[in-house]
């Protein structure tokens, strides 16, 4: 419990990181998570907004480009994908709805949905990342922050509120509008959905998993199999059998729920 404890401070504190924007402090880098520099208190910029800024209609701009996919990279060497649990808001607030996605009549509704395809759906958010951000901007012209969930709860929003009477919505207002309402019934309905499922900077993280300093260690000789790990993820995650998973965020649930100690986080091979 203290781990959880100490991951709420952590995710608290980014959380207001993300917001001295509304204190006139700008810090100008990319953020190591997922929030919308669209936000009139944000205090940096969306690492996806700077990617699609940098491959824009054709125009390359390599040293912006790099920028994040190097910032990222480091991290994602060392951290592996804990960003996602312990840094982004966008994870704090899933982490607030999640007890509600555990109730019985939540799952009923969500259990209607084919589990079968579940699997399969995790590889939405690599079509995301590569199709929204990076092919459609590059021939198109801006799309994924253009009707980008998170974008809308952490701009358009609190846009909407500072400008009450004065916002003038573009063309994409009414799409994004549905989109962030099939978003919240997503995270209702699915533990940390967003993250599972959709989330663009998740999939640029999720590969490092494989090859980061930081990772989850379990010694599986001493297992007893009593699953309450894998029932406690909230990504969904076999953990005995999980071998480093990309889909981990590192929460440490499963640390705090080992009856027999056997799961730690591990820093090096």
């Amino acid at each position: 419990m203290r781990l959880q404890i100490k991951r709420l401070l952590s995710q608290t504190f980014f959380l207001i990181l993300a917001n001295l924007g509304a204190f006139k402090i700008k810090t100008g880098f990319c953020y190591p998570f997922f929030y919308c520099h669209g936000c009139p208190a944000a205090s940096a910029g969306c690492p996806l907004g700077t990617i699609e800024h940098a491959v824009y209609k054709g125009k390359l701009d390599w040293n912006l480009l790099l920028y994040p996919l190097v910032f990222f990279g480091v991290i994602g060497m060392v951290f592996g994908r804990a960003i996602c649990g312990w840094a982004c808001p966008i994870g704090l607030l899933q982490r607030i709805t999640y007890p509600i996605s555990q109730r019985k009549t939540i799952k009923k509704i969500s259990q209607r949905f084919a589990p079968s395809i579940l699997p399969y759906a995790r590889y939405i958010k690599y079509v995301n990342l590569v199709l929204l951000v990076f092919l459609t901007t590059y021939f198109i012209g801006f799309m994924f922050t253009d009707i980008c969930p998170v974008g809308f709860l952490t701009g358009t929003i609190p846009i909407l509120i500072l400008n009450f009477g004065e916002f003038t919505p573009n063309q994409f207002f009414l799409v994004a509008l549905i989109i962030f309402v099939f978003f919240i019934i997503l995270i209702i309905l699915s533990g940390r959905g967003w993250c599972k499922y959709f989330c663009p900077l998740g999939a640029l993280l999720a590969p490092f998993n494989k090859v980061s300093l930081l990772h989850i260690d379990i010694e599986t000789d001493k297992c007893l199999h009593c699953n309450l790990c894998s029932d406690a993820c909230p990504m969904g995650i076999d953990v005995p059998n999980m071998n480093r998973s990309p889909e981990c965020i590192l929460c440490g649930k499963c640390i705090d729920v080992c009856p027999q100690k056997i799961i730690k986080f591990k820093v090096g091979s």
